[in-house]
């Protein structure tokens, strides 16, 4: 993996034909905050998005459910993909997994659960997104009560996985609850690809910066730009790195030069 800033005329190379640009949101046009609710896109980021959207395809892809993703970012004309992958909506496309859809009770059901049994452990966040669920963890201080977490949750979801009914994958201290069928980020972006690019002439680009978007740099391996946001170069499937949101807004504005000259 390497520094993108440090490869751009490599790079650059590569996005002159055009480019589908996709997003993350969460730690890669926001900051990661201490609750869901709190990582408000600034003006200056939206209005990049804006510009940039002139000149490519845009796609925000988000765990976030598709109402809050396409709230929190409110701009027309661009693609959203909410719950990892498993809704879709944009300027003639829709796409809702059914299979997704049959979960919602389930992941209910669990939700409902797990905030009886971690009421007592302070900082515990527990977001039903209707197909998908997350259980945050970021504000919980105490170690010890992190343990009780940690046991608890395993408890309660291990029906759940060992029936195959639902599965469960880590984030930035967050569990990510999702109905266990072959779909995520990654083959979310192939179907988009497919669908708004058959003709196959404009790059992939992504962009993010947790586990659940590796995914997609995986799927876009050797056939498009993944960059990792992130502070430390570890292991990835990206091939490009840039250090946080800051460089992501660096990004944007090198990529929008590009196509206003």
């Amino acid at each position: 993996m390497e520094y993108l800033f440090d490869r751009w005329e490599e790079v650059r190379r590569d996005l002159i034909p055009g480019a589908l640009l996709l997003l993350d949101y969460d730690g890669t046009l926001t900051p990661i905050v201490e609750r869901p609710e709190l990582a408000i896109l600034s003006p200056d980021m939206r209005e990049l998005l804006r510009r940039a959207s002139q000149h490519y395809k845009l796609g925000v892809i988000s765990g976030r459910s598709l109402a809050d993703i396409k709230r929190l970012v409110g701009l027309g004309g661009i693609f959203y993909v909410g719950n990892h992958g498993f809704e879709i909506s944009g300027p003639g496309v829709k796409l809702i997994k059914p299979e997704a859809e049959r979960a919602r009770p389930v992941v209910a059901k669990l939700c409902e659960e797990l905030r009886w049994k971690l009421s007592d452990i302070k900082g515990t966040i527990i977001e039903d997104k209707g197909p998908t669920a997350s259980v945050h963890y970021r504000s919980v201080a105490d170690p010890n009560a992190l343990e009780d977490l940690n046991g608890i949750f395993g408890e309660a979801v291990a029906p759940y996985v060992d029936s195959g009914t639902l599965r469960v994958t880590r984030g930035k201290k967050v569990f990510e609850i999702r109905p266990n069928i072959g779909w995520d980020k990654g083959k979310a972006v192939l179907w988009i690809i497919d669908t708004v690019n058959p003709s196959r002439d404009l790059m992939p680009v992504y962009v993010g910066d947790d586990r659940t978007d590796e995914d997609a740099f995986f799927a876009l391996k050797d056939r498009g730009v993944t960059v990792l946001v992130s502070r430390e170069v570890k292991e990835s499937n990206a091939k490009y790195f840039v250090r946080d949101v800051g460089e992501v807004k660096a990004f944007l504005e090198k990529l929008i030069s590009l196509r206003a000259k």
